[in-house]
């Protein structure tokens, strides 16, 4: 059942691979033959995303909005065609007796209604570094697993290769001459330990092979593309808390994104106020008559129209646009105070993983890996029995495995503190960095 299902995740793996490839290659740049590394892999990430199209449209919509929202309505023109002229100069036909042009002139409405759009626009680029951020915190924990994945699979590949040179030194004399018994039990044992290392790089290089299969797909990269995984380590240690705090403050896109939500709806407050009065129109007249010569004259007028809001004052509406402070105001509170929380978890467990990482380094890593090669050589001369060997082989590989794991988690909180800060994980900075 296993192998079924890996095999459907696979064959599940490749048709989104086809998919991400035939929609994206009319917009990615020409690959070129450089290994991927993490830095490259995020430009390729952001190139080819959807996600930040959408965004960026989201931008040039702002833009229109802000435009019109500058502009002035048309002006109206009418004309009154009659036969009152003609009748009076006991004549037939009609004539034009009037022309009138009208213009809105908006006194109130503009500079809040500008104000919406504006906010607006700036919200909208903050969404577009928002998107870009996920873009980059997305491919970096790809990256991060399949650094870790192929981490893991060098280790499993150390431990059958530590197996093999086992098992075949059971056929090999000693230097002097000296051929050493080896105990039917004994030799059990290791080709029991081989073939368990066996199944774990099998296991190591699938799961490998599944990280590296969708990481491609992410990144509609072809199958031959070359990935450069640089050895893993432990990442940058992040600033102190309360500077990481003050930037929170700053710098973070949410929030500022947020605050332009805030403004904008504070700024739509002032638009409903404006338009209890609708737009001061003026009229200007141009008219013929007769007089009582029936003779024909011309004169002009101008008209001034104001409305009286005595019935409908626009009470909903700003009450409305009130409710919509409110709701902005408490998303950018409740945002603030998660992302505070969450900066202060990263921070406090980077520090612990970082603190317990080099602690494991030197009070497990290094004694596992000197009581490995005591053992063995204690082993080849006769001193220490296969289950010795075996006990130390299992307690070196399985402290690798765990550093290996301690140090992944290290990067995913670092990751975590540079996405909650709003920080590209391309800027040189000091806030735990994922190194490329």
């Amino acid at each position: 059942m296993t192998s079924i299902r890996r095999v459907a995740r696979l064959l599940c793996l490749t048709g989104m691979a086809t998919g991400f490839i035939s929609s994206y290659s009319a917009v990615a740049a020409p690959l070129s033959p450089e290994p991927w590394t993490l830095q490259r892999s995020i430009e390729r990430g952001i190139a080819i995303a959807p996600e930040l199209k959408r965004a960026q449209a989201g931008i040039r919509a702002g833009e229109g909005e802000l435009e019109r929202a500058g502009e002035w309505p048309n002006p109206r023109v009418s004309l009154r065609v009659e036969n009152n002229i003609r009748q009076q100069q006991m004549r037939s036909g009609y004539t034009v007796d009037q022309l009138t042009v009208s213009q809105p002139i908006p006194l109130w409405r503009l500079k809040p209604q500008q104000k919406v759009a504006e906010e607006g626009v700036l919200a909208a680029r903050a969404d577009v570094t928002q998107t870009r951020l996920d873009i980059e915190n997305r491919v970096a924990r790809l990256f991060l697993s399949l650094q870790l994945d192929h981490e893991k699979l060098e280790l499993a590949e150390q431990r059958l290769k530590f197996t093999h040179k086992r098992i075949r030194s059971r056929h090999k004399s000693d230097p002097s001459g000296i051929v050493r018994y080896v105990d039917p039990l004994d030799r059990s044992r290791l080709q029991l330990l081989h073939a368990a290392a066996d199944q774990d790089t099998a296991a190591a290089r699938n799961n490998y092979q599944e990280s590296l299969e969708m990481f491609r797909n992410y990144l509609a990269l072809p199958a031959d593309a070359p990935v450069m995984l640089p050895a893993m380590r432990p990442a940058v240690a992040p600033s102190a808390l309360p500077a990481l705090e003050q930037q929170l403050d700053s710098d973070a896109v949410l929030l500022r994104r947020l605050h332009h939500r805030v403004l904008q709806a504070e700024a739509g407050v002032d638009l409903q106020h404006a338009r209890r009065f609708d737009d001061p129109e003026l009229t200007l007249i141009r008219e013929k008559n007769v007089n009582l010569n029936n003779q024909e004259f011309s004169y002009n007028g101008v008209m001034l129209t104001v409305s009286l809001p005595l019935w409908d004052q626009n009470h909903g509406n700003i009450q409305k646009a009130q409710a919509e402070v409110m709701r902005a105001e408490s998303q950018f509170d409740v945002a603030k105070r998660e992302l505070v929380a969450r900066l202060r978890q990263s921070h406090i467990q980077l520090q612990h993983l970082l603190a317990q990482a080099k602690h494991f380094k030197q009070a497990v890593l290094q004694p596992a890996q000197n009581l490995l090669r005591a053992t063995e050589r204690n082993y080849d001369v006769g001193a220490a029995s296969s289950l010795a060997l075996i006990d130390a082989y299992n307690t070196y590989f399985n402290a690798r495995n765990r550093y290996l794991d301690i140090m992944f988690r290290s990067h995913q909180k670092a990751i975590d503190i540079k996405q909650v800060l709003g920080r590209s994980l391309l800027a040189a900075n000091d806030t735990g960095a994922v190194h490329p």
